[in-house]
């Protein structure tokens, strides 16, 4: 449960992520579109040059910056937890290990996940969520947005599709 509850948690993130992409784009699909779909360590710095091209100055920026780094760390051990191969459980810690796909030099592939720590992965997530919805309010409300756009995820039919 608590891997579903990160990887429920992380999409919302991004869909809230994208949403604030195409509103300070003003455009109702601009953050689905491919080519603006960054990684996790690139969208502090394209988010800001997209404000300062859209919006010019606003109060937001710096807080919009911080929250992107601070999605960095989650974003990248959601990634290892996901994409990775699951290598060990531990029935005595209630862990897993994780090997990593990728062979970095400044990282041990092998990670140990508990349940405690994909739980805190999937609160950060929620955490960041909730402020870049805010954040996001904040500039539609200042520019007098009165979206027709619904950014609110399609309801689910019974049985999950």
């Amino acid at each position: 449960m608590a891997f579903m509850r990160m990887m429920m948690a992380h999409a919302k993130f991004e869909s809230e992520l994208r949403a604030l992409q195409s509103t300070v784009a003003n455009e109702p699909y601009y953050g689905e579109q491919p080519k603006n779909q960054w990684s996790a360590d690139k969208r502090p710095k394209r988010m800001v040059q997209l404000i300062e091209e859209r919006l010019g100055q606003i109060p937001e920026t710096e807080a919009i910056k911080r929250l992107l780094q601070d999605a960095i760390d989650p974003t990248n051990r959601r990634n290892h937890l996901a994409h990775g191969t699951w290598w060990t459980f531990d029935p005595q810690m209630a862990s897993i290990h994780v090997r990593g796909g990728i062979q970095r030099d400044d990282e041990d592939q092998f990670r140990q996940y508990s349940e405690e720590t994909i739980l805190a992965i999937a609160v950060r997530f929620e955490t960041l969520e909730a402020e870049l919805y805010k954040l996001r309010s904040d500039i539609e409300k200042r520019r007098g947005d009165h979206p027709d756009f619904d950014w609110s995820p399609p309801p689910c039919s019974e049985g999950g599709t």
